[in-house]
C-alpha cells in the first residue's frame, strides 16, 4: 500500500489493516495522527506518569491491536489513556503515602509568562474529574457521551461537572463574577 492510500484510511481502516498485516506504515500513520493530543492531554493530567503511560498505551497497541466492536479508535486510545493514568495515580498515592506536591507541569506553568501558562496553571488547580472532562472535551474533542463513558457516571453528572470545571477556570482566570452595585438605604 501507498503512503497516500494510508493517509485515507480512517483510523479503524488502518487498526484493521496493521492487525492484519502487521505492517509498521500503517501502524506509524495512527502514532501520528494521535501522538501530540494524547501526550498534551496525559501530560496536563500527570505529567510524571505521561510517558510511561503512553509508551504503555502505544505497546499494547503495537503488541495487541484491541477489538474495538463499533468503537472509535480515538475514543478507545482516550479511554485506554484514562485508565492508565487513574490507574498510574492510585500507584502513585500508595507510594507517596499521601502527600501530595506541586506537580512539575504546575510548577512550570507557574514559572513561565504568557497566557498558556496561566491556562495550563489554573488548569492544574481544577479537582482531577473536573480537569479529565474539561481537557477531553475542550482539547481532544471528545463528546461527553463518550467522557461519562469514560468517567463511568452519568451524562447529566458529565455535563454539570464539565459546566463546573468551566466556570471554575473562567473564576481562577478573571476573577469572580462581577455583582450589579447595591446602594443600601441610610435611615436618619
Amino acid at each position: 500500500m501507498t503512503r497516500n492510500a494510508f493517509q485515507n484510511l480512517s483510523d479503524e481502516a488502518l487498526l484493521d489493516y496493521y492487525h492484519s498485516t502487521r505492517n509498521l506504515r500503517a501502524f506509524r500513520q495512527l502514532y501520528s495522527r494521535h501522538k501530540d493530543s494524547l501526550y498534551r492531554y496525559c501530560a496536563q493530567m500527570n505529567f510524571s506518569a505521561a510517558s510511561t503511560v503512553l509508551e504503555q498505551l502505544w505497546h499494547s497497541l503495537l503488541e495487541r491491536p484491541p477489538e474495538l466492536c463499533g468503537r472509535l479508535l480515538r475514543n478507545w486510545l482516550f479511554i485506554r489513556a484514562s485508565q492508565l493514568l487513574t490507574q498510574s495515580a492510585t500507584a502513585a498515592d500508595t507510594e507517596h503515602n499521601g502527600e501530595p506536591g506541586e506537580s512539575p507541569l504546575a510548577e512550570a506553568a507557574r514559572m513561565a509568562p504568557g497566557e498558556s501558562s496561566a491556562l495550563l496553571a489554573a488548569m492544574q488547580q481544577l479537582p482531577r474529574i473536573e480537569r479529565n472532562i474539561v481537557l477531553l472535551h475542550m482539547e481532544c474533542r471528545l463528546p461527553l457521551a463518550t467522557i461519562a463513558d469514560i468517567e463511568r457516571i452519568s451524562l447529566k453528572k458529565c455535563r454539570g461537572l464539565y459546566q463546573q470545571g468551566k466556570d471554575r477556570l473562567r473564576e481562577i482566570l478573571h476573577g469572580p463574577e462581577r455583582q450589579p452595585w447595591q446602594v443600601e438605604e441610610v435611615r436618619l
